[in-house]
């Protein structure tokens, strides 16, 4: 049985070490000193720019133009106007807004949308005095902006929009960003050595190379961004294709990424790493795992669906891959697929802790699919919602009852702490396929609930070789003599398009599907109830939605709770 181990959270004396030198870099930065190490050579020009494959939106860019920013469908309204709209003052000082705005509006990936203006000139305008407004506030280093993820995600886009950001006669603005960009990549030089473990590892090193292969006089840079990316890929992406923040968005993200960095090294002329083609194809693999029928991404990890075009063109322009893989053992994901039905398990403990501030409690949920209809599914993620009435949908999505699985006493499976990170929860979670004769069966089980409740959850998912008869047990194994009765909960989440009904006898639902195709649930050992729910899956929409729950008690034994949904209505 394949076993993914999470290490127990340290205690805050064992981080210290780490705090500390992290205390004594970050005093430095602050000092002339450091700013005089990212003086150097002015460029006044660029070499070329990389091309960016990917366009933005028409209504986004319209929004920027109007003095909002958009994004995953939400509108970023300022609060202290009656029409929201955004001085560069104001959103380059604003503190109240997300990680997740903050991020976005940082890395400038919004010059994507802008550069999709219908009004040219209007654009123009708006990007330069946006670009000015950054450079006025954080032209000298500053703690986040010029963190290294965004900054090697900045330089990327300054660098792809150019010809939008300094398309003007103002020769003061054009050196003032150029200077900007060549020392940003000096920061990048200068912390290329502690860059933050995971997927934002990668960003930085792109971004690094990336000013190399442009801005003149960066051979040392390239240099190094190579260096660094030959050395990193192998850790950053497991040889199953996965990433340490198990989101699926994120090798999205990162497989575009590679995608534009092998573009502009083709385009400039320079030798493409073997290990930037062979992370691609472990990429793509683990991709083609994480989609449904409708060629969207599952919920986990706060994952969006994304768009079915864009993944589908980013597969395209990959060029590798081709083949999808049933098992990312490392990645934690398994799927089970049989005439058209479609099923994705979170097999893994959450993320690493320090790289865990978008990571779910969601351990063993799952998310069923036939052809290119979602049945059952995880909330999804709540990260651009607005946070009104005291209601936080970021959070909300992350808990454990917003994911298709068990949840006993009403607690998560995994820690979500104050401070947005993961702490305690699954350290070892296991799994094995065993299949046989064209039927297969997946076993997990998680110890997220053992220490606390002395209960270890064990969740066995059948799929027949047609597809349409799919059948679960979950089952609280009692790993200690002195457990006390508690009540669970078993949800499974619904997805908007899904109309439910609860039979007569309240032991059988029936699931219709938008084409027709009509399933039925049922289970044993607990009681049916068919309760409200959200779907955050879809950018932008806020949808109400059905959950079916199974509860019941936990005795002192091992308590198991058995449920079925099988198609009785072909479309």
């Amino acid at each position: 049985m394949a076993e993914l181990r999470r290490p127990s959270v340290r205690p805050f004396s064992a981080k210290m070490p780490a705090r500390f030198k992290s205390a004594v870099r970050q005093a430095g930065q602050k000092t002339r000193y450091y700013d005089m190490r990212l003086k150097g050579k002015h460029p006044l020009r660029l070499l070329g720019t990389p091309r960016d494959p990917w366009q933005g939106t028409v209504a986004g860019g319209a929004h920027i133009l109007a003095r909002r920013f958009y994004c995953a469908g939400q509108v970023l309204r300022n609060p202290t106007h009656e029409n929201g709209e955004w001085t560069p003052a104001e959103i380059w000082s604003a503190d109240k807004l997300s990680d997740q705005w903050r991020d976005y509006l940082q890395s400038f990936a919004w010059l994507r949308d802008l550069n999709r203006a219908v009004d040219r000139l209007a654009a123009r305008a708006r990007a330069e005095e946006l670009v000015s407004g950054w450079l006025d506030q954080f032209e000298n280093w500053n703690e986040y902006a010029w963190r290294p993820d965004l900054a090697g995600r900045r330089i990327i886009n300054w660098l792809a929009y150019a010809p939008l950001i300094m398309d003007t006669d103002d020769l003061v603005y054009r050196s003032r960003v150029l200077n900007g960009l060549a020392r940003q990549a000096r920061h990048l030089m200068h912390e290329s050595s502690d860059f933050p473990p995971g997927p934002d590892r990668l960003l930085a090193i792109s971004g690094l190379i990336q000013a190399g292969l442009y801005i003149p006089h960066g051979e040392d840079w390239l240099k190094r961004g190579i260096s660094l990316l030959k050395r990193e890929l192998a850790d950053e992406v497991y040889p199953d294709g996965g990433v340490a923040s198990r989101n699926p968005e994120d090798v999205l993200r990162l497989l575009k990424d590679l995608i534009m960095l092998r573009s502009a090294c083709r385009g400039m002329g320079h030798k493409i790493p073997e290990e930037l083609i062979a992370a691609m194809d472990r990429l793509a693999g683990l991709l083609r795992l994480l989609c449904h029928g409708d060629g969207r991404l599952a919920l986990f990890n706060g994952a969006s669906e994304g768009s079915e075009e864009d993944i589908r063109q980013t597969l395209e322009m990959a060029g590798v891959g081709r083949d999808m893989q049933l098992d990312a053992l490392q990645a934690g994901f398994r799927r089970l697929q049989k005439g058209g039905t479609a099923l994705v398990v979170d097999s893994g403990p959450p993320a690493l802790p320090d790289i865990s501030r978008n990571c779910h409690a969601g351990t063993l949920s799952f998310e069923l699919s036939s052809h290119n209809q979602r049945i059952i599914v995880n909330c999804g993620s709540g990260a651009f919602y607005p946070r009104e009435d005291g209601t936080d949908l970021f959070t909300i999505s992350r808990i454990t009852a917003a994911h298709s699985t068990l949840v006993l006493n009403n607690r998560n499976s995994s820690e979500i702490l104050e401070n947005g990170l993961i702490g305690a929860g699954p350290t070892v979670v296991s799994s094995r396929r065993i299949e046989e004769r064209g039927d297969v069966l997946l076993e997990c089980s998680h110890n997220g609930y053992e220490d606390r409740f002395g209960r270890k959850h064990w969740r066995l998912i059948y799929m027949n070789r047609e597809g349409d008869d799919v059948r679960g047990e979950d089952i609280l194994e009692a790993t200690s003599s002195r457990v006390e009765s508690l009540p669970f909960d078993i949800r499974f989440h619904l997805h908007p398009d899904v109309a439910a009904s609860l039979l007569e006898g309240r032991n059988k639902i029936k699931l219709r599907l938008p084409s027709d195709e009509v399933w039925m649930f049922m289970s044993s050992g607990a009681e049916m109830s068919l309760e409200e729910s959200l779907y955050l899956g879809a950018p932008g929409r806020l949808q109400r939605s059905r959950q079916i729950v199974l509860s019941n008690m936990a005795g002192s034994g091992d308590t198991t709770v058995k449920w079925a949904v099988k198609r009785i209505i072909d479309a």
